[in-house]
């Protein structure tokens, strides 16, 4: 309990020649660990008593300190790949770090959000994700402006649930780096597949156009109402206890959204909210661990959750498991595995894969403040499954609302359940 305390309020502890402090009830003394000084206010009888108390707690501080200092492992310098791994205490430079970080293994982008019909009632949520992957870390930065260059695989996926028809259309395109896949390394520009996005020049804000099946595309401007948040303990996301499967993982989480969608030969008018994260890796899941479940959630009051479970083999979460809040200025608190539970209420099988996925689930959590919240995701559409060119690395990513114990409705999410067909963490390394 002590060392997860001093974890929450991010406490270092260093005996020597720090000052620390213990009120011991009736013995109030204070101990300078690094300089030898000693002051009390008791009988000599108190005094050798007071010895003993001070012996018992120097070990117990040391050896918080030393649990402490062994919840971080320093990442090595190249995966066993040999692309780079993240830094920690690493600063990103805007707008460069939104382009993409080529002597990295794994990248992505990506955009979720729930839009409404600005003249309808209808409803819509979108998928947009770009991912960048290295080839051979001898090679994959060289350079060749024509054609074909860099030797990276991009992949586009992306997905439109339309609520109101209660109809879910995906796409998947994966090619090399070349005349339909470019990637800014200076900016945000992303070109892949039919998913395009690039600044606007008008503060932060971006422009989003993903094209669907049978002609259909979604144009949003993008404009953050929060500041850009780096998740993670030092700038670095834990994804294990592997030192290498560390992650920069930078988020708008509340962007607000407005654009046009087109669909089945209709122009829409749409607007709304949606989540960006931009993260960059080398390994995304440590050894041991065969996929996660996932989830942004926007709240109707104004605040957002993120929340995922790294599930191991058998089926339990691992320690590096997270629950974040961000406030309405933008500023995060978070818990690990040990302070929250993701819990499966239902789940939905596919006629596809025939995977099974645990659509509905519960996410209980303490707040630091609040003490004990519950969040109850409830899919706004059963079948929103993402079957690529591998039907073993379908996932579910889909549109939801946020119950409370209640069952009232306190806000919507974006849910991802990844790894369920098998083998995704060999291909995540």
């Amino acid at each position: 309990g002590l060392v997860a305390d001093l974890r929450d309020q991010r406490a270092i502890l260093r005996l020597d020649p720090v000052v620390a402090f213990a009120d011991l009830g009736n013995f109030g003394f204070g101990v300078g660990f690094g300089y030898g000084r000693l002051s009390f206010w008791s009988s000599f009888g108190e005094f050798l008593e007071l010895q003993k108390i001070m012996k018992t707690w120097v070990l117990i501080l040391c050896s918080v300190g030393q649990t402490l200092m062994a919840e971080w492992i320093e990442p090595p310098r190249q995966s066993s790949q040999g692309h780079l791994v993240p830094r920690p205490d690493y600063q990103p430079d805007f707008p460069r770090d939104h382009g993409a970080h080529r002597d990295y293994g794994l990248e992505w982008w990506y955009w979720v959000g729930h839009l409404k019909e600005v003249d309808g009632e209808r409803e819509f949520g979108f998928q947009s994700t770009v991912f960048r992957i290295a080839g051979d870390s001898q090679d994959s930065l060289e350079t060749d402006e024509e054609s074909f260059g860099h030797r990276q695989l991009h992949l586009a996926h992306s997905a439109l649930s339309d609520l109101s028809e209660e109809k879910y259309l995906f796409h998947e395109r994966v090619l090399r780096e070349g005349w339909q896949a470019r990637v800014s390394e200076r900016t945000l520009g992303l070109k892949v597949a039919g998913i395009e996005a690039e600044l606007t020049g008008e503060g932060n804000s971006h422009r989003l156009l993903t094209q669907y099946p049978g002609e259909g595309m979604l144009t949003l401007t993008l404009t953050p109402q929060k500041p850009l948040v780096q998740f993670g303990e030092r700038g670095l996301s834990r994804k294990g206890d592997d030192p290498a499967s560390v992650s920069w993982y930078w988020t708008y989480t509340r962007l607000e959204a407005e654009g046009t969608l087109d669909i089945e030969g209709e122009r829409i008018s749409v607007k709304g909210s949606a989540w960006m994260d931009h993260e960059t890796s080398s390994s995304q899941l440590g050894e041991g661990l065969v996929g996660w479940d996932w989830t942004c959630m926007h709240l109707d009051d104004g605040t957002e959750v993120k929340a995922y479970r790294l599930r191991k083999e058998d089926g339990t979460s691992d320690r590096w498991s997270a629950v974040y809040w961000i406030d309405r200025e933008g500023k995060t608190q978070s818990v690990y595995a040990d302070r929250f539970s993701w819990e499966e209420d239902e789940w939905w099988t596919s006629e596809t894969t025939g995977l099974r996925y645990p659509t509905s689930v519960s996410v209980t959590a303490d707040h630091p403040q609040k003490g004990k919240v519950t969040y109850r995701l409830r899919p706004m559409l059963s079948d929103q499954e993402f079957v690529g060119n591998r039907a073993d690395n379908a996932y579910w990513e889909g549109a939801c609302e946020v119950l409370d114990l209640e069952g009232a409705r306190i806000g919507r999410a974006y849910l991802e359940l990844a790894g369920y067909g098998g083998g995704l963490g060999a291909r995540l390394n």
